[in-house]
Order: structure tokens, then sequence, then C-alpha cells
């Protein structure tokens, strides 16, 4: 029986404990890996829902926060199988299950401050005289984040420049002159479009003290990193205390347009913990077991992301205004970590009219994270 065939065995049968899913799984690992023992994962945090420090001081910062504007990309594609296979890929619900099995062996050694790096993109379309084309606008961004209530939160934002897509955009940027700016447009009566440069910019660092109580993310609910790091490792638990949390006095009502209800709100929840925060690695787990537990989860298959890692995509549909939206999420089952973010038009319309059906919107790729005692300079 292969690694599949157990996995897809133990969901046919009502939802097991924690510990038999455990068992069932590390029997998985011990026949891919012929008994060796786990690889230790880096984890992966970013700017999202965080409290960052820099600019005029400390803002919520979401991963996804960009202009509504037409864009013509098509989004990262499944990798083409070999060809003399028939196997079709493993369902959401066990790829889930696996990262999750992973995520719980993770070591976790809390230290001065959580580092993560992250690379995130926005897609434009603009409009000229010679034709229409798509800029990419990218962007790295560094935090240290203090694990003491006192302490000295840091942040460092690059911008690596603005260019065209794709050879075709590129072709017509030519023909448009070759710009070195561009004007993007915004939403909004009134507002000024951005300005964005073809070439980078140098990177600049901002440190200050955390708020008064420590807030370093927003759950719902502004939370402390004690806080954090106290959530429930049960994923029942957890889903109701995230509901709770999201629906108090006074709670954002962030991310995405979406409602506090049904399987794209909690994915997307889940989805912030997995990949921003500094949680506990079972924390973690119970995330990607939340996410499993919804219904309309599917698996897209092995893809690679904006920096060319390969992982295994999940995805779930959020029907909006702006049309149908796919959001995916981009899992190294083996290490238990989630490697990046993507959000895509399926179905264009409203704001998103403009854009191709399947084009990407924006993502954003989990680098590096982990504990470590040096803070930026």
């Amino acid at each position: 029986m292969n690694e599949i065939d157990l996995v897809r065995r133990l969901l046919d049968q009502p939802r097991p404990t924690d510990q038999k899913t455990a068992a069932a799984l590390a029997q998985v690992e011990r026949d891919i890996a012929g008994g060796d023992g786990p690889r230790r994962s880096r984890g992966l945090a970013a700017a999202s829902k965080r409290l960052r420090i820099g600019g005029s001081g400390l803002t919520v910062v979401a991963a996804a926060a960009a202009a509504a504007v037409a864009v013509s990309v098509g989004g990262m594609l499944p990798e083409a199988g070999p060809r003399h296979s028939t196997t079709p890929p493993p369902d959401a619900r066990t790829v889930l299950l696996a990262a999750a099995h992973s995520a719980d062996r993770q070591e976790d050694t809390m230290r001065g401050y959580w580092h993560d790096t992250s690379v995130s993109r926005l897609y434009y379309r603009l409009h000229a005289p010679t034709g229409d084309y798509t800029v990419v606008w990218t962007r790295r961004s560094e935090g240290w984040t203090p694990s003491s209530p006192t302490g000295r939160g840091c942040g460092r934002m690059q911008d690596l420049g603005t260019r065209p897509a794709a050879p075709a955009d590129r072709a017509a940027w030519r023909r448009a002159g070759s710009p070195g700016a561009f004007e993007i447009p915004v939403d909004g009566k009134g507002r000024v479009p951005m300005r964005r440069e073809l070439a980078a910019g140098p990177p600049a660092t901002t440190c200050q003290p955390l708020p008064p109580g420590g807030a370093i993310f927003s759950l719902g609910e502004n939370i402390t990193m004690r806080g954090l790091r106290a959530l429930p490792a049960d994923p029942d638990r957890l889903r109701l205390l995230l509901l709770k949390s999201f629906g108090s006095p006074g709670a954002d009502t962030e991310p995405l347009t979406r409602k506090k209800t049904g399987d794209s709100w909690m994915f997307s929840v889940a989805r912030d913990i997995i990949l921003y925060m500094p949680v506990t690695p079972r924390v973690r787990a119970a995330a990607f077991r939340m996410i499993a537990d919804l219904p309309t989860v599917r698996t897209i298959g092995t893809v690679r992301d904006a920096e060319g890692r390969r992982g295994t995509a999940v995805a779930i549909d959020e029907d909006t205004p702006d049309g149908v939206l796919e959001h995916r999420l981009i899992i190294d089952q083996a290490s238990g970590t989630a490697l990046a973010y993507e959000r895509l038009a399926l179905e264009p319309a409203g704001r998103n009219a403009g854009r191709a059906p399947g084009s990407l919107i924006n993502s954003v790729v989990n680098l590096a994270s982990g504990w470590t005692d040096t803070a930026p300079r």
C-alpha cells in the first residue's frame, strides 16, 4: 500500500483522533523515507495582519492589500506530470493532514525575535496608445517581532522595482517608449495614482517600541505574543475562539471582502495563522486541520511559487461583487509549512471585469522565518 492509499483509507473512516492520525502518517513517512527522522522546518511568516513597525508608526498591513485594477496575467499553473502517469493528485484533505502531521513535529524554541522574510508581487494593467500591457510591482520585506512586550520591533522594506510582467508585456512596453516610471491607477474618487519606478530602491529599516499592552498582530482583536502562543492546538477549539474573536465589538473586519461566515472566511483566517504568525507548531498544525475540515477546499496539484519552489497547492473560491476569486495556498507537505499565497480572478466581474479569467492578482512568497536573538542594525 502506498502513502496516498494509506491516508485515504484512514480518511474514509469517521474522523480519527489526532493520535491515530499521527500514527498512520508516521507509518507513511517511514515508508517514504525508509525510517529517516523528521526534517527540521524553518517555518514561514510575513506581513499579513502584522502590527508592522515602520513609516509613520505601527500599522496593520494586509499581505493581499492592493488597489483593485484591471490585470491580465495568468496564475501559476500546475506542473505537468509524467506523460505515462494516470494517478490523480491526492485530495486536499490528504495533503493538509500530511502537512499538519509534519508541522506537529517542528522544533520550536522562542528567542528574542521572530524574524521573517517575504516577497510580494502586485500585477497592474496599464493603458497606452500603442497597446496595453501588464506590469508587476515587487517588494521585499523583513520583520523582527520581539517576544517581549517591552521590546522594540523592526521592519525593513525594499521596493524591488516595477517591470513588464511577461515577454508580450515587455514588447508592448517597448512600443510605448520603454518608460522608466508607471502611473498606477487606484480606486476612489480624487485619489492620486501611485507612481512606481522601473528601478529598485534602497532598503529602509525602522524600529520602535510595541504599543501599550504589547499587541503585535490582529486576529479579530489585537493579540500579544503571549496570547498568540497560547492559542489552542485543537482545531475545534481554535475555530470557536476565532469565531468569538472576530465577532467581538470592535473586531477588525479584514482581510479580503469576506464575511465572517463560510468556508472562504475560515480558509483565509487559518491561512494567515499558517503563513504569517509565530504560533507554536501544534497551533499551526491545528490551522492546517481546520482547512482540511472545510468541505469546499480542493487540491490544485503540484505547482511552483513565484520564486520557483515546488509545492502542492490547495484552494478555495470566494464569490464576491467583483467576481469569483480563487485563494490558493502552496504547501510543502514534508516540512509542514506553507510556501506562498496567491489570489486569482477565476470569473472576473465588477472592478475585475477587465481581467482575464484565471489571471493572477497578487502573490506573497515566504522565503524564511524563525526565532533569532539578533536584531537588525
